[in-house]
């Protein structure tokens, strides 16, 4: 996010240009949505400047798609519009695709919340089986309630969704959506367990969906980072943080230092 409002190119030169050698390649404009881009074009720019794209973020616009749409059109659209981006990702080296298990809706209530995880099963079936065709695995991450009824915000109820279903099929926690829908992330963690694919990592007043570098907010880092230990978990890290053209310089910087002192086992903040 932090290079968003660069043209993909231009975004990956500048991560690469801070030290960094993994990225989540968004399918979303203007970076790598399909069609942009030739996916030859995309792989030689990440081999150019040493960048891996372990992770890819499927399609999530405000609009469509919507996994969990209890209209069955608009849900049969929208899984055809979130597989479109499967085979472009692929073929730049992404092994695990975020996805988006509810839209953004304000309408969710008590009534139809089971009905829209009835939806979202559905989705997440169809498109295990057209990613696992092209050797991807799905993370399909925890969203924010927003103060409504939007179901599958808590890991126990995604983690009820996906076991039973293939091994390829699993999750992603964002530690801020975590925070703000009112959940400890360190027990999400446990709760995901095996089925943790990969994480979103970023900080939060503890009220919004702030994107800020870790470590500037409420979240308590070192106790998460040592669940993961715990865990083992060994995935992709999204550091997932924003910045505008004018502060981009300095919350690259500050990212990378979190980077390095993490990769190095310095875990306390600050």
């Amino acid at each position: 996010m932090v290079v968003a409002h660069h043209e993909l190119e231009i975004g990956l030169r500048r991560i690469a240009a801070a030290g960094f050698n993994q990225i989540e390649i968004s399918a979303e404009p203007p970076h790598f949505y399909p069609g942009a881009y030739e996916a030859s074009v995309v792989r030689n720019w990440l081999d150019e400047l040493g960048l891996q794209a372990p992770v890819g973020h499927g399609l999530y616009s405000h609009e469509l798609p919507n996994a969990a749409a209890l209209n069955e059109a608009e849900r049969r659209r929208s899984v055809a519009l979130i597989r479109s981006c499967f085979k472009p990702l692929a073929a730049v080296g992404v092994e695990v695709v975020v996805l988006h298990p509810t839209g953004y809706l304000k309408n969710y209530t008590l009534k139809n919340r089971q009905a829209h995880i009835d939806q979202a099963r559905r989705s997440i079936l169809e498109l295990a089986r057209v990613g696992g065709d092209l050797g991807l695995r799905m993370a399909w991450e925890n969203l924010p309630h927003h103060g409504t009824d939007r179901p599958l915000h808590d890991m126990r109820e995604l983690r009820d969704l996906v076991d039973g279903m293939k091994a390829e099929v699993g999750l992603c926690l964002d530690t801020t959506h975590t925070t703000i829908s009112g959940h400890d992330p360190v027990e999400q963690a446990q709760i995901a367990g095996d089925r943790l694919h990969c994480l979103h990592l970023h900080d939060t007043d503890g009220r919004r969906d702030c994107h800020w570098v870790p470590e500037q907010g409420v979240t308590e880092w070192p106790d998460f980072l040592a669940q993961l230990a715990t865990m083992g978990f060994d995935g992709p890290r999204t550091l997932e943080v924003a910045a505008t053209l004018e502060t981009e310089d300095k919350v690259l910087a500050e990212t990378a230092e979190v980077a390095r002192r993490w990769a190095r086992g310095d875990t306390s903040s600050g």
